[in-house]
């Protein structure tokens, strides 16, 4: 990659004090695609930089985001229209064809020649020998005839932008018309939600509040100590408010996890991979900091966060130590069966969180899921052991495949005839749900959450029990 290319501050200083949020997009797509860069990351060091310069970036995010989220049917189109191949296409021209294609398909009435002009100018500056090409397949799909451009004719992955391996997968565990329903829900904007000690402000004070700061928010739709910000945080994070109340942003589901877990003042709890902090805070607060949380992460740099947050939030019951899950009963004998409760939240496949993380779209594969599966199995073998006689086990995931859900439950508990799930009907909310299907669920210890009918990202928990005679686990 050219100087030209790299991402360093002054360069999104120049760029945005330009005011060619097109160039910024184009670069943070560049390191995505790329480079292995994660979108909210580049994001919010564009966002951080504008900032100091006043400005907002609320173009660049639809453009970014949009881009990445239509990928799969963008690439679709291109083959189909231009009848040129995106994966033929060098990095530069790739990256600015399927941006020039999202703001054609899906922006909002953005004019053809600004598309054309803009994509031309870019490719110009980064690789000048590519302009004609780009100028020539962009005017080419502006020209088309818009019955072309359609999508309600092609098949539902196009529709829904899931390449096979992930519609494949939906289509598998949830049937032809409900994978289409779960891949539409995903295409739907959602608003941030976040966490709150209700012990210091009321849901309706809260939200009073955050309207004096110009940020709209209602009643969060399953958790009642959560509210959910429709538009911008609008610098919520540094607010005083932000620690003074408690808050913590974090998806609905996963809120949900630390209930079902159902933490007691008193005991000793264990947080596998817990970065950056989210469930082992939540469970402090519902302890009112009257309990020992080891919160362990195999990334040091992100386990800080674990701490940062803690020490913001005021909490003292949390510890932090790195460590591999996978291996936590190995490196940790003298605590093995110590634990009154022990939360693995695994590493998975992530398709529960395409909505708000579009990168998984196109970075995931059969092969990484495949390779994911035996570390689960790996990690929830390892916490077992640390698990006290009658003391509680909860696996979760932020998927929807069955193969890192209920099938990795059901090969754990047949091989750990001391385990055995629970009802987890008194923790739910009332507000959550409920047809026969999810209830026998329940009552066998393991909820779903659905974007389509929970209105949340798409999430997998489970509640194990440990029988309270002694093994040899």
């Amino acid at each position: 990659m050219s100087n030209q290319m790299r991402f360093k501050k002054k360069d999104i200083l120049r760029i945005i004090e330009s005011g060619n949020e097109r160039e910024l997009c184009f670069l943070m797509l560049y390191q995505v695609y790329f480079e292995g860069a994660f979108s909210n990351l580049v994001l919010k060091k564009a966002d951080k930089a504008a900032a100091s310069l006043g400005k907002k970036l609320d173009f660049t995010r639809a453009m970014l985001y949009g881009t990445l989220t239509y990928t799969f049917t963008i690439d679709f189109l291109i083959r189909h229209i231009t009848k040129e191949e995106p994966d033929e296409m060098d990095p530069v021209t790739r990256t600015l064809i399927r941006m020039a294609v999202w703001q054609l398909q899906f922006g909002d009435n953005i004019p053809d020649y600004a598309v054309t002009d803009s994509s031309v100018e870019i490719a110009k500056k980064y690789n000048h020998k590519v302009s004609g090409y780009v100028n020539a397949v962009v005017r080419k799909y502006a020209s088309a005839p818009e019955a072309k451009k359609y999508l309600e004719q092609y098949k539902p992955g196009i529709r829904t932008s899931l390449k096979p391996e992930i519609y494949g997968i939906f289509k598998k565990d949830f049937g032809k018309s409900r994978a289409y329903d779960i891949g539409m829900a995903f295409l739907k904007p959602s608003g941030t939600t976040i966490r709150f000690d209700s012990s210091k402000i009321t849901t309706k004070d809260l939200i009073s509040e955050l309207s004096a700061m110009g940020i709209k928010a209602v009643p969060a739709k399953i958790i009642k100590d959560a509210v959910e910000i429709t538009g911008g945080l609008k610098g919520l994070e540094n607010s005083e408010i932000y620690s003074k109340y408690g808050m913590f942003i974090q998806g609905e589901a996963a809120m949900l996890a630390s209930l079902i877990a159902a933490p007691s003042e008193g005991n000793k709890i264990l947080d596998c991979c817990s970065a950056p902090g989210g469930k082992s805070t939540h469970m402090a607060s519902l302890c009112h900091d009257n309990c020992k949380i080891l919160s362990c992460d195999i990334n040091e740099a992100r386990l800080q966060l674990v701490t940062d947050n803690a020490e913001r939030l005021g909490l003292k019951s949390i510890s932090v130590k790195c460590c591999d899950a996978s291996k936590i009963a190995k490196e940790n004998k003298d605590q093995r069966k110590s634990f009154d409760l022990v939360l693995c939240d695994v590493p998975c496949s992530g398709l529960g969180l395409i909505g708000r993380k579009p990168d998984i779209r196109e970075k995931i594969t059969y092969e990484r899921i495949e390779e994911l599966l035996p570390i689960q199995q790996a990690i929830l073998d390892s916490a077992a052991k640390m698990v006290c006689p009658g003391g509680t086990l909860v696996y979760c995931t932020c998927t929807l495949n069955s193969d890192e859900n209920e099938n990795q439950v059901n090969a754990f508990l047949e091989e750990h005839k001391s385990f055995h799930t629970v009802s987890i009907g008194k923790y739910l909310p009332d507000t959550i749900s409920m047809d026969d299907d999810r209830k026998e669920s329940a009552d066998n210890g393991m909820i779903t959450l659905y974007p389509d009918t929970d209105g949340c990202e798409g999430f997998f928990i489970c509640r194990m029990e440990k029988d309270r005679k002694d093994d040899s686990e």
